[in-house]
């Protein structure tokens, strides 16, 4: 089995992405193992990595921030490299921008946006247009979302292994 996670720990991984709260001694009673020995296993898959930490989902629109917009962002030409850096750690202290993913295609980055206003989306744009480096954006808004995964699926069998850390 890959990266070593049997049949047990895809269920507790299973458990605890539905609620990570969840306490040791009822999660040993759903695989059928003692507090302890699941206690262990957490331990084990939290200092693999394959947990990365628990986190609380918020719900954006009780929190006033209803918008959600997709920004493509280009750099201008011969800045592609040179200018990476500075302007990844622009565009992330922000703190409306929720996701940012070096791109292949036309554009060199895609950024989650999520803001109170459209506004407020405008007033970002308009930051992220005048760093150094950026040659345009393109802002995709959306109007509904029908699925939001918070985390990942654990996979049932062994056949999606996760990969050991280099």
């Amino acid at each position: 089995m890959a990266a070593g996670l049997d049949r047990v720990d895809r269920h507790i991984l299973r458990l605890l992405r539905e609620d990570g709260r969840m306490a040791h001694a009822s999660i040993a009673k759903e695989v059928g193992l003692s507090g302890p020995a699941v206690h262990e296993r957490v331990r084990k898959l939290e200092q693999r990595g394959i947990i990365g930490g628990y986190t609380a989902i918020l719900e954006p629109e009780k929190l006033n921030r209803p918008h959600v917009a997709f920004v493509q962002i280009t750099l201008s030409e011969g800045n592609e490299f040179a200018m990476d850096e500075p302007i990844v750690a622009r565009i992330c202290e922000e703190p409306d921008v929720l996701e940012f993913h070096r791109v292949a295609g036309q554009d060199c980055y895609m950024v989650k946006i999520r803001t109170a206003t459209n506004k407020d989306l405008e007033y970002l744009l308009r930051r992220i247009r005048s760093i150094r480096g950026v040659a345009r954006t393109r802002t995709t808004i959306v109007l509904s979302t029908e699925l939001e995964k918070p985390a990942i699926e654990v996979p049932m069998e062994a056949d999606n292994p996760v990969p050991e850390p280099a």
